[in-house]
């Protein structure tokens, strides 16, 4: 069993209510809070061992990036995160000093986002350190970014560049929230998602849920210096990790051809900041176009729990 194939179950056999706009399926669900207002939800649930090591890195970056992920999962949608709600379970004899070492790290996030932490729940158990943080945003009037908007010609377009998060992106990337709200506000997003189990995988995110396939252009992939010191040290490219490495946390776009162009030299963004790395096309699955000029089909490379 897989991740993504447990959710496809779930989903599956989920009865919707009328006020759910957006379920399973996408980076936020979106509820009906009144005729012209959406609340967003999301959740990430982060263990110590799995998403952060504390043999390696300090207690406030792993409450950094417990908060970071859900933000992230806002800027995917294009909208607003307003507060959260975090659960913590310590391992047995935690000490008072490390549980507010921890949060200051959560708060250090919280607030440079205006985000107010509104409840949540504290326990403690023969388990390593996991944090959970369910955030809640509103959309302000504009219509949340979904998965399953990408069309046939569109432009596949990525904020930063990718690859070699494990060299310290993973724990101290910003959420592209900012970004989200300034592309939604200003141009017209057909499918979007932040790249968190891999720029492959998550755009088969996006492929699966529009039915339609893509193809990447290799001299387009905006590979990041710390791809290309991961691959001095792995047996795989700076390419490979560019297109397989998870934990970049940019966003993950797609847009007609005359609204990317606009969006590549936009003075809203910094320069460079917005990459168009290939195309939307009929079909399924994921071709690349290599400098040499030969077009393959490529899988979608990614973490997926539950995988053995």
């Amino acid at each position: 069993m897989g991740e993504f194939s447990f959710i496809q179950w779930i989903r599956e056999r989920q009865k919707r209510r009328k006020d759910v706009v957006l379920g399973i399926g996408d980076d936020c669900a979106a509820i009906n809070v009144s005729p012209d207002k959406l609340c967003l939800v999301t959740t990430d649930m982060l263990v110590d061992g799995t998403h952060f090591d504390l043999e390696k890195c300090s207690l406030r970056d792993a409450g950094r990036k417990a908060i970071a992920c859900s933000i992230s999962d806002m800027a995917a949608m294009g909208c607003q995160a307003t507060v959260a709600v975090v659960s913590i379970c310590f391992p047995n004899h935690t000490t008072e000093r490390f549980a507010k070492e921890l949060y200051k790290g959560i708060w250090d996030v919280a607030d440079k986002y205006n985000i107010e932490i509104v409840g949540g729940d504290i326990i403690s158990g023969h388990c390593p350190l996991c944090i959970n943080v369910t955030m809640l945003g509103r959309d302000d009037g504009l219509k949340p970014i979904r998965r399953s908007g990408a069309r046939v010609g569109d432009m596949i377009l990525v904020t930063g560049t990718l690859g070699g998060s494990l060299l310290g992106k993973h724990l101290h990337f910003e959420p592209r929230i900012k970004e989200g709200i300034v592309l939604n506000k200003n141009f017209s997003i057909h499918a979007m998602i932040d790249i968190s189990d891999g720029l492959t995988a998550d755009l088969n995110h996006i492929l699966e849920e529009s039915r339609v396939g893509a193809i990447l252009y290799e001299d387009q992939i905006p590979v990041s210096e710390a791809a290309v010191k991961m691959a001095e040290k792995s047996e795989n490219t700076p390419l490979y990790h560019a297109l397989s490495d998870g934990e970049d946390y940019e966003l993950l776009f797609t847009l007609s051809k005359g609204q990317a162009k606009k969006a590549v030299v936009s003075h809203l963004f910094d320069k460079g900041m917005i990459n168009c790395i290939g195309e939307i096309t009929r079909g399924r699955g994921i071709q690349m176009k290599f400098s040499d000029g030969k077009t393959r089909r490529i899988k979608p490379r990614g973490y997926e729990h539950l995988k053995s």
